[in-house]
């Protein structure tokens, strides 16, 4: 059967801690990367016996390099090589060797050598007991594609040589995938899955630094799973990553994430086959279908004393109006149009530890979803942590998961979601003409080395789907986002990121103690009408310059009495395709989050075209503030 298993190169560490996040994450199976023997501080044969404590089997030793069609002299130290990972292989207790593609200078182009040396490293492996399997590296000196490797491996025409598929190397050639089926699979030595994002790059690099799992990058990975199970082959399916950022992440995190990828790879696979009206893989087991979401519930702020004052204004000056106090917590709701904002301000429990840990800020947010059972059930075959917090007499239950940074994702459906205002004391909700109407989006901010984690776990826990990514120049750096949406777009959260050192995101990181969210985006359906009213209540907006709205001018054809409405009131606007989009901002909350006001005319975008505007402002706010204090302290 298929099974699931990972390179120890995917993680950073020691090899003591690989194997424990491998065996912890779910795997039965690893490839070893022979560099980690290297640096391990025990014998070769201690690994193989920590492994078999942990449950898992070392299906290959990896790699070997630069062997086949040498000139003579190296040919015959290419031997003497191979029969030290011979050895070596006896005391990992490791059955197969993973031979890679020849990438030296000195190779010669001749297949018919090629194909001798690895029949006869094939003939001295068979002595050993061993398998050798042989890989086409997209760089290699002379085969590149896996239709030459299994051309060097036909003709070498030994029963214990086979072809190592990955499909890194495949896809970044743009090789065909389907015509795999046809491989018997006996000759199939191993299967290496490894995706990445489409970027315009040189094959070496693009492997090197920015090879991801299943779902995080860009290839049809599911494609090439399913040409791979085709053959009849169900031998060990490897992760093999090289990327920065997760030698760089807690080895445990990237193990998890690994399995979380091939759980999904699989129900992506089947759920293709059943596209066609085909069976399922059996080796592939069936998942709980990830839940579709309906709408955001409620947005949930963590606040102190210190803070609380601040915030309560700012939410009210937005127009919120305070509808309801907890019936045993010092939490306080507010509502407007179909959003609900809950501010806790109590001294015990989860949100009193979140705003001890990141100050004043937006700590939990609550979904509807079609069945809570099944999306509970969903998160736990991902293994997403679940959490049930501390409730009083009478109080509603709400299961949730634990987002970014220790944040909460509440859990309820229409069965469900009707009882939680009942733990209020509910007050009548007065109509508010120009009233905000629902939550448009929220964007996350996270570590640069988190971005792939989180992107995975909206992707497979909540079963929302990749957005065209965006990068964007701020002042202080570089600015990447990409967002996920729900089926029917009611809940979209753009993940932002960014290099440089006094960026908008580092700003926030540095504020808040780490990830989250920075920016909660509301609808209106008369954005003018709601700046006005929140401008007249005391909310101060991002100041935008003139030079802006003259740009403006010179790329659009707009009316001059919203032109000049625009200018005065600081809103920004974008067009594409006939759709229009008026936004604007608030400044920062402590320099941690703020809130967007938006009015869409069929349009379906963020913006991004004004977002080194807001970036801009930002930053310049920031450093007028700094300046502010400088003068002060001096």
């Amino acid at each position: 059967m298929l099974r699931w298993s990972i390179a120890t190169v995917c993680m950073g560490g020691a090899l003591e801690g690989k194997l424990a996040a491998a065996a912890k994450a779910g795997f039965r199976a690893i490839e070893m990367f022979e560099n980690d023997l290297t640096f391990f501080s025990g014998k070769p044969r201690d690994a193989r016996e920590m492994a078999a404590g942990l449950g898992l089997e070392i299906v290959a030793l990896q790699p070997m390099r630069d062997f086949e069609a040498m000139p003579d002299a190296i040919r015959a130290r290419n031997f003497e090589r191979a029969e030290r990972k011979f050895e070596l292989m006896h005391e990992l207790g490791a059955p197969l060797l993973s031979l890679c593609s020849n990438v030296s200078e000195d190779a010669i182009d001749d297949p018919a050598r090629a194909a001798g040396d690895l029949a006869e490293l094939a003939d001295r492996a068979r002595g050993h007991g061993f398998t050798i399997g042989y890989e086409a590296l997209a760089w290699g000196r002379h085969v590149r594609d896996w239709t030459a490797a299994w051309d060097l491996v036909k003709a070498a025409d030994r029963p214990n040589l086979g072809i190592v598929l990955d499909s890194f190397h495949a896809c970044v050639r743009g090789n065909p995938l389907a015509p795999m089926s046809a491989i018997p699979a006996e000759k199939i030595a191993l299967v290496q899955v490894a995706d990445a994002p489409a970027l315009q790059m040189d094959p070496l690099s693009l492997s090197r630094h920015y090879r991801c799992y299943p779902g995080q990058g860009d290839y049809p990975i599911a494609e090439y799973l399913e040409a791979v199970a085709g053959t009849g082959y169900r031998g060990p399916v490897s992760l093999e990553i090289f990327n920065d950022q997760f030698r760089g992440a807690s080895a445990n995190a990237i193990a998890l994430d690994g399995m979380r990828s091939l759980r999904a790879l699989g129900e992506k696979v089947n759920s293709a086959r059943a596209g066609r009206g085909e069976p399922p893989l059996p080796d592939l087991p069936a998942l709980p279908p990830a839940p579709e979401v309906k709408s955001v519930e409620f947005i949930e702020f963590a606040t102190g004393d210190h803070d609380a004052g601040a915030l309560v204004e700012l939410i009210e000056g937005l127009g919120f109006k305070p509808t309801g106090r907890h019936r045993s917590k010092d939490v306080e709701l507010f509502r407007q149009g179909e959003i609900n904002i809950v501010i806790n301000r109590d001294r015990e429990g989860f949100a009193h530890a979140f705003n001890s840990l990141h100050g004043s800020a937006l700590c939990a947010l609550a979904l509807r979803v079609d069945s809570v059972a099944r999306a509970v059930e969903r998160a736990r075959a991902m293994d997403a942590p679940n959490y049930l917090g501390r409730i009083g007499p009478g109080e509603t239950l709400i299961p949730a998961v634990a987002g970014v940074e220790g944040s909460l994702i509440y859990l309820m459906d229409d069965e469900s979601a009707p009882q939680w205002p009942g733990d209020f004391r509910l007050e009548a909700m007065p109509e508010v003409a120009g009233a905000l109407t629902r939550i448009d989006h929220l964007s996350n901010v996270v570590r640069r080395s988190e971005f792939l984690t989180w992107s995975l776990f909206y992707k497979t826990v909540l079963g929302l789907e990749a957005e065209a990514a965006v990068e964007i120049a701020d002042p202080h750096g570089a600015f990447f986002s990409r967002s996920f949406r729900s089926a029917n777009g009611a809940l979209r959260i753009p993940l932002n990121i960014s290099d440089g050192g006094e960026t908008g995101v580092t700003r926030f990181i540095d504020a808040s103690g780490g990830a989250g969210y920075q920016q909660i985006a509301m609808a209106s359906n008369d954005i003018f009408a709601s700046v006005e009213r929140a401008r007249a209540a005391g909310v101060a907006f991002l100041p935008i310059p003139d030079n802006y709205y003259d740009d403006l001018e010179a790329r659009f054809d707009i009316a001059a009495d919203l032109m000049a409405r625009m200018r005065d009131l600081g809103v920004l606007y974008d067009r594409v395709k006939g759709g229009e989009f008026l936004h604007i901002y608030t400044q920062t909350f402590h320099d941690r989050f703020f809130f967007e006001i938006l009015q869409r005319r069929n349009y379906d975008l963020f913006g991004a075209a004004n977002t080194p505007v807001r970036l801009a402002a930002q930053a310049r706010l920031q450093d007028d503030l700094r300046r502010l204090q400088l003068a002060l302290d001096t």
